[in-house]
């Protein structure tokens, strides 16, 4: 017996089918963990599918026939039939179970309708199908039953609709499709989040759903020989210590760190297959889809990691600075590795985020924890949120801290180790509306410093993963509270917050979190100490000083400076004088407070896009490759066209995961200027045409990113308009 979980898990990953039937053959066990945050999640999606059973209750007044769950499959189907035969307004926990001896042409001869099955045309079906929905709504369009049928929702924690909830709807609309005879319209999932439901049209989707679940039958009856192939479903797969065990055995390739998927499967056809095949591949071998530059750093990578088998000791080694680029107008070349250091400051803050995506609907950043350091000394501090009121609060606090530590020391830097921290603090003052302007006055300056990237940029070490908690062996940071310990404390306050208990109770819980996150800190902190001996020992060894990255001031120019301060003055004069309480506000000063936010909409969506686009200037050469909003490794062909006035550039590029040819325009990240009109895209052939005019002195570009900004100036111009309008009248219709 399968069911939509089956067909998901096997979209997830094909080897999980192998694993299972194994396990049923008593040849392997099931490793068990124990996961209370697995636990919360299912809390916390129980108590989502029962607020929107309530709401079908008591805001919809529907009639809801509930399908009890502790009865037989046959009984709970049976009663699922009989329930939408009475023509029930909804059905909770619908169930199905199909027979495997029947087939689509079979299931056709019977049918009252004239609609089409979800079944192939002359498949059989050698399986037994199983499922329960969450809910059976019903729709007037006619079936077996009479005028009216059903279509399936599914409630969902998360906030937009994944892979696997399309198939599981697919499934369910299946089955559903054999009871009544029709194939249903529309299938529906409810998000969490506070988030709108979405719908989706049965028949957009059907042909992909067929062709997996052929290829999930085709598996089952001719037992394929699979292999554990690295896939996102690994995170959070129960086998996942069995395939770790299996790649350690057989040295697989996937253990390379920063190795791809796609570089992977190019080098197993020219039977590079392990770790040590490939850190002895003779450095001038060509791989077809794989450019020099990256089969070099993946090449070089397995060395390094076989090298510290060997040893039996981390070893490392650093790599060539990358060469200083020429500044280009007013636009300052990025700078690399460890030239991206900047001058350690008396002010400099080291940070890190504890969080929780599923608290309060929104998620929250319950911890922002903080070292700075006093007369060489680290000095740890934590603020704490146990709500989305006190999380605003701790937000402001936190900004208001490095806003005074940044008047007394104006060169300070805020160092963290991957994204994570600068993507929570721009999620927080667009989440609560509060700091915008500090937050990109910080994001101007370049006052965060992303250690990870350092890291990578700078040096080549023995380890599988550039994760903070690898790296430590190299500094010798030994942590004060064990990962298991403090991975059980973090789950244990997730389901504090998911369920609603007190977190004061939680004493201790709280003291081991803080101790983790404090060790976090410091070892930021510990890393960045490390990274400048590196950076000495270097320049002792080159007889030269390594450029660090010049300050900036982070101050807006004047026209926005100005702009800003109109827009303050105006949010100020729209809003002043209503009630404190936002219940207590007219239909008038509900429209005032909507036109004082939309003043400032327009830079807050145009942010992200600049965010994003300054983000990609600041990767690497193998980075941009790696990056799927990039396209890396450009090579000049040269030219292939003349139209007009202008040249048809081709540059020919590695296989990689992309979506530049959606770009509005594409920039050299370098230059951070156009680098011309993309006229063609062949991937195939994988080449890349760009139209230039023919005297453009401008380099030519080795990789391509997008800019999507769409200039919304004159919008804001005619809000700022309207706005003093209303505000001269003080009355908003």
């Amino acid at each position: 017996m399968f069911s939509a979980t089956s067909i998901a898990d096997f979209l997830a990953c094909p080897h999980l089918n192998a694993l299972k039937k194994a396990e049923l053959a008593g040849q392997i066990k099931r490793p068990f963990f124990a996961d209370p945050g697995l636990e919360v999640l299912k809390k916390l999606g129980l108590a989502h599918e029962e607020e929107y059973l309530r709401r079908l209750r008591d805001e919809q007044r529907l009639s809801v026939v509930s399908i009890p769950v502790g009865i037989s499959w046959g009984d709970a189907a049976s009663q699922t039939v009989t329930a939408m035969r009475s023509r029930a307004d909804a059905i909770y926990q619908a169930t199905f179970l199909q027979s495997a001896v029947r087939s689509a042409s079979s299931q056709r001869s019977k049918s009252a309708s004239s609609q089409p099955s979800l079944f192939s045309e002359d498949q059989a079906e050698p399986l037994t199908w199983f499922g329960r929905a969450d809910f059976l709504i019903r729709v007037d369009k006619p079936s077996v039953f009479g005028n009216w049928s059903y279509e399936v929702v599914e409630t969902k924690l998360a906030r937009s609709t994944k892979v696997r909830a399309i198939i599981q709807l697919c499934f369910y609309s299946d089955l559903l499709a054999n009871l009544q005879r029709v194939v249903p319209d529309f299938m529906h999932v409810v998000l969490g989040g506070g988030k709108e439901s979405e719908k989706f049209f049965v028949q957009k989707y059907l042909a992909y759903f067929r062709k997996t679940r052929r290829e999930f039958e085709a598996a089952n009856i001719a037992a394929p020989i699979t292999y554990p192939e690295p896939v996102e479903h690994c995170r959070v797969c129960d086998w996942s210590t069995v395939c770790d065990e299996r790649w350690h055995a057989d040295d697989h390739l996937s253990l390379v760190a920063g190795i791809t998927r796609n570089q992977r499967k190019a080098l197993v056809e020219v039977e590079v297959s392990n770790v040590a095949r490939l850190a002895t591949l003779p450095r001038d071998t060509k791989v077809e889809r794989i450019a020099p530059a990256p089969l070099l750093r993946i090449r070089e990578q397995a060395r390094m990691q076989m090298e510290g088998r060997q040893t039996r000791k981390p070893v490392f080694e650093l790599l060539e600075l990358a060469p200083t680029l020429e500044k280009r107008g007013d636009i300052e070349p990025s700078q690399t590795g460890l030239a991206a250091l900047p001058s350690p400051s008396a002010g400099d803050l080291f940070l890190d985020f504890e969080g929780d995506p599923f608290a309060f609907d929104q998620g929250l950043e319950y911890l922002i924890g903080t070292i700075t350091i006093e007369d060489g000394n680290p000095h740890y501090e934590s603020i704490w949120s146990f709500d989305p009121q006190s999380e605003k609060r701790a937000f402001e606090e936190f900004i208001a801290k490095v806003k005074q530590i940044r008047e007394r020391f104006p060169e300070m830097h805020i160092y963290h180790y991957a994204a994570y921290e600068p993507t929570a603090i721009k999620h927080l003052a667009g989440r609560h509306g509060v700091c915008t302007g500090e937050v990109d006055e910080l994001l101007r300056a370049g006052v965060f410093v992303d250690l990870h990237r350092v890291v990578r940029q700078s040096l080549r070490a023995s380890v599988e993963s550039y994760s903070i908690k690898k790296m430590e062996a190299f500094y010798g940071f030994t942590r004060s509270v064990p990962l298991r310990d403090a991975t059980s404390s973090l789950q244990a306050f997730e389901a504090v917050l998911a369920l609603g208990d007190e977190p004061e109770e939680v004493r201790e819980i709280l003291k081991t979190i803080a101790d983790y996150n404090r060790d976090d800190c410091l070892s930021t902190w510990k890393l960045r100490e490390w990274l400048e001996q590196l950076r000495t020992e270097l320049e002792t060894k080159l007889g030269k000083s390594i450029p660090r990255p010049q300050p900036k001031s982070g101050a807006p120019s004047d026209d926005l400076k100005e702009q800003l301060t109109e827009i303050t003055l105006l949010k100020e004069q729209l809003v002043n004088g209503f009630p404190s309480e936002e219940t207590e506000w007219t239909n008038e000063q509900r429209a005032s407070w909507l036109l004082a936010q939309l003043l400032e909409w327009h830079r807050r969506e145009d942010k992200s896009i600049w965010w994003e686009y300054f983000r990609l200037c600041e990767l690497s050469e193998d980075e941009l490759i790696e990056d799927k909003n990039a396209l890396g490794g450009l090579i000049y062909v040269g030219v292939v066209e003349q139209v007009k006035k202008s040249l048809i550039h081709r540059y020919s590029f590695p296989v990689q995961d992309h979506a530049i040819d959606r770009a509005l325009e594409v920039h050299d990240p370098r230059t951070r200027e156009s680098a011309g009109t993309l006229t063609e895209l062949d991937e195939l052939n994988l080449t890349v045409d760009l139209k230039r005019v023919k005297n453009s002195d401008k380099p030519h570009p080795s990789a391509l990113i997008p800019r999507d900004f769409v200039d919304s100036k004159r919008l804001v111009e005619s809000l700022i308009r309207i706005a003093h309008s209303v505000a001269d009248k003080g009355v908003c219709h």
